[in-house]
């Protein structure tokens, strides 16, 4: 496939494939952001109502209220949550988003030495192992909930930054 092409369509193919990968990288970096910060305020609202019941169970009042609060914290945190697989959600984002990292890194210094040097072969070489990369990742199912609502931001937003149309890119 890349080999049939000139100099110019090979630039052309880096370009969409540095917006494509870009793209990617954005929409991961953002989930990962949210879905971390739920987490984290989540935990910390449970923790912080737990450590609040705990000492309304100190005083001779709320007692009960304080050690019911305290126990529905702590089997929230406990029992609860984890059936939600945060903590997996936020790694596999984090994972995604590294991934999408190498990637976009690997085809941008790709079009930089292709704007520089016309050496066919080694371009072709490094292309192809930024392809490698790029499938790998589509390989992975991690079952992470996606916004279709932020990726089709992302994509215009991505698309308006490289100046690129819709019908330019392929997938």
């Amino acid at each position: 496939m890349i080999v049939n092409m000139n100099h110019e369509e090979f630039n052309a193919k880096l370009k969409e494939m540095v917006c494509l990968s870009d793209w990617h990288y954005r929409y991961y970096t953002q989930r990962a952001r949210k879905f971390k910060r739920i987490d984290y305020w989540l935990k910390s609202s449970l923790g912080m109502a737990a450590i609040l019941g705990a000492l309304m169970a100190g005083s001779d009042h709320l007692r009960v209220l304080g050690a019911i609060l305290a126990g529905v914290c702590a089997f929230i945190l406990g029992s609860i949550l984890p059936n939600f697989r945060w903590d997996g959600i936020v790694s596999g984002l984090k994972a995604e988003q590294e991934e999408w990292t190498r990637i976009f890194q690997g085809y941008e210094g790709l079009l930089r030495i292709s704007q520089i040097l016309n050496r066919d072969e080694m371009l072709t070489q490094e292309f192809q192992k930024v392809e490698e990369l790029r499938k790998a990742a589509q390989l992975n199912d991690r079952g992470l909930p996606e916004d279709q609502q932020l990726l089709d931001e992302l994509e215009a937003e991505v698309r308006k930054y490289y100046q690129m149309t819709r019908a330019a890119q392929t997938d």
